[in-house]
């Protein structure tokens, strides 16, 4: 037969047992700026999946420790009664258990002794995740497009672009932020950030590397020059092209080669970009 009791009180256990891990979890885990700074997961879920699994847990036991509540309530009120079953608000066991909830409110909120050193150990925990990876150079840094980067670091757009774009990362444009072109890449914002960082690699043109497949507007983002003002360039060349035409088509129209055109187009827009 069907027993509610028992029904509530194996949600109650589950969802204390979730509650417990999540809880153990977020107390180990990092910061939230370092957890989405280097896109940190544990078995497959990140912090904000943690977290929303300890609060939605958390609401699922409150819940069910009212139903808990409501069935048992006669046996919670033999708790509260003495040896004659008179009823007693304050009894020895009610009173040591008031008191050991205050102890735990007064001495967190006090740091007593040994609250402040457990508290200390989870700061130095999650201290310790921030000593591994460098800092992001702003709060959500990772939410801010190339170009936010770029005006609050002192870079420009075409700088970061081109360092972005030699190192074979798709999907990069100046309206993305950094989040975005991490998860499109497979990288945490901090890998992004460290690319960026990193030494510019060789950016010489070289023949017979397949440019003339690109369109002008893949040629644009790879080579971070500015799309309007080639086509401005071509057209003053004799030929009308738009954002989809190739360098091979461009190229043949203007008796060129499409590496030759790359570096006109590269050379002519390339200066004035911000």
């Amino acid at each position: 037969m069907y027993s509610l009791r028992r029904f509530i009180s194996l949600v109650i256990l589950f969802a204390f047992l979730v509650m417990s891990y999540t809880g153990i979890v977020l107390f180990l885990s990092p910061k939230g700026r370092v957890a989405n700074w280097t896109n940190w997961e544990l078995l497959g879920l990140d912090k904000t999946q943690y977290t929303n699994l300890h609060v939605t847990f958390m609401v699922l036991f409150i819940v069910g420790m009212i139903f808990h509540i409501y069935l048992n309530w006669g046996a919670l009120l033999i708790y509260l009664t003495n040896k004659a079953r008179e009823f007693l608000l304050f009894t020895k066991e009610f009173i040591l258990a008031l008191g050991i909830n205050l102890l735990f409110l007064l001495g967190t909120l006090y740091y007593w002794t040994p609250f402040e050193q457990f508290l200390d150990f989870q700061y130095d925990i999650k201290a310790s995740w921030e000593k591994k990876v460098d800092k992001a150079p702003y709060g959500h840094a990772e939410l801010s497009t190339l170009e936010e980067f770029a005006q609050k670091t002192g870079r420009t757009t075409s700088t970061i672009i081109s360092g972005l774009t030699t190192h074979n990362l798709q999907g990069i444009a100046p309206h993305k932020t950094i989040a975005e072109i991490a998860k499109e890449n497979d990288k945490s914002p901090a890998q992004i950030f460290d690319i960026m960082n990193a030494r510019p690699q060789n950016n010489t043109l070289k023949e017979g590397s397949g440019y003339g497949k690109l369109t002008l507007k893949e040629a644009s983002i790879q080579q971070a020059f500015e799309l309007e003002k080639a086509l401005h360039v071509i057209q003053e060349k004799g030929f009308t092209a738009t954002e989809n035409s190739t360098l091979k088509e461009v190229a043949d129209a203007l008796h060129v080669k499409p590496i030759e055109l790359l570096e006109l187009l590269k050379t002519t827009t390339i200066k004035e970009m911000k």
